[in-house]
């Protein structure tokens, strides 16, 4: 009987100590792949952080390209680009960068319905996990096309 005892509790130990390490096993495994995942990070740049289009008439779409580069060790996945207004429109070459490599973010600004100094900008949403949202302000001076008046004379 008291061997009997014995065996019980050794089973019960051993079952217990099983239950232990594949817990822990569990528990350490997505750890370590977050460790992993974090040397493997992307970086978000941008070739500029503002842009001026500058003096522009009404109803011009000034165009600037933006370089969009991967600084990290990871690939950068753009998951999306907007604007903060209708008048923003965007392209870019590409959704995934590769660590080191670039891709070409085109900006139109429609200048159709303003008139003066204008400020927009532009949101470029990633899975950079220390700027998952970089902004880039926009500027532009639009002017009203004025048809030049000519008096005749008599």
């Amino acid at each position: 009987m008291r061997k009997n005892i014995i065996i019980f509790f050794l089973i019960g130990v051993i079952i217990i100590l099983g239950g232990i390490l594949v817990f822990s096993n569990i528990q350490n495994e997505p750890s370590s792949n977050i460790q992993n995942k974090s040397l493997l990070q992307p970086k978000l740049l941008v070739s500029e952080e503002e842009w001026d289009f500058g003096k522009v008439t009404r109803g011009e779409k000034p165009t600037h390209i933006f370089i969009v580069k991967n600084g990290g060790e990871g690939d950068l996945i753009i998951e999306g680009v907007k604007g903060s207004c209708p008048c923003i429109e965007v392209s870019i070459s590409t959704n995934r960068i590769k660590p080191g490599e670039s891709a070409e973010l085109k900006v139109f600004y429609d200048t159709t319905d303003y008139v003066g100094k204008d400020e927009k900008h532009l949101h470029i949403y990633s899975n950079d996990p220390e700027v998952p949202d970089k902004r880039i302000n926009l500027y532009v001076e639009i002017e009203e096309f004025k048809v030049p008046y000519i008096k005749e004379e008599n």
